[in-house]
């Protein structure tokens, strides 16, 4: 993997907008049904006044957390096509892309994880979890960047190797002498 530097923006502009997909679908379902007291008027009552039993990722949090989600998607794609572009400091980008991921997936844990309230009426829908796959699958791309920022191609490191043999001794087919201790 380290041997293609498009693998990571791609993988997390694909994520990105996978999350933004899956955020637009069911999240959240209320039953209704749940309630101890007076569950038929409270059925009767919110298909009267077309109360919604369900909603997406974006509508349970509130603004913040809408401007959080949708940071983390634009950011992911415009960081991603950023680093595909070749931009001046690439491993600063993949930095953010990286960062950028990491918030939003600790995000969805939390908005899954914590749930809408009343929690004995709210139902979390698998697809959520589906969502949050996606927002993971930003972090690895931003992983898969940072590191190919990082380290560049496998076996192109300009580093030197910890142990170098002498010039001298290379040339004469690895043997060592009394020249190599003095």
């Amino acid at each position: 993997m380290r041997n293609n530097p498009l693998i990571g923006p791609i993988v997390a502009i694909f994520s990105a907008i996978a999350f933004f997909v899956i955020s637009l679908m069911t999240w959240y379902t209320i039953d209704l049904g749940n309630i101890s007291v007076g569950a038929k008027f409270a059925e009767q009552y919110a298909k009267q006044a077309g109360f919604a039993t369900s909603a997406n990722a974006w509508e349970p949090w509130g603004l913040l957390s809408d401007f959080l989600m949708l940071a983390v998607i634009i950011g992911a794609i415009a960081l991603g096509a950023l680093i595909i572009a070749g931009g001046a400091e690439t491993l600063a980008q993949s930095a953010g892309l990286l960062g950028i991921g990491i918030v939003g997936a600790l995000l969805v844990l939390f908005h899954i994880l914590s749930g809408p309230q009343p929690s004995a009426i709210v139902t979390v829908e698998p697809i959520s979890w589906l969502g949050a796959l996606a927002a993971l699958g930003i972090v690895l791309g931003g992983y898969l960047s940072f590191d190919y920022a990082q380290h560049g191609a496998a076996g192109t490191s300009s580093a030197p190797d910890a142990w170098q043999e002498p010039e001298e001794t290379a040339s004469r087919g690895g043997l060592w002498d009394d020249q190599d201790f003095r």
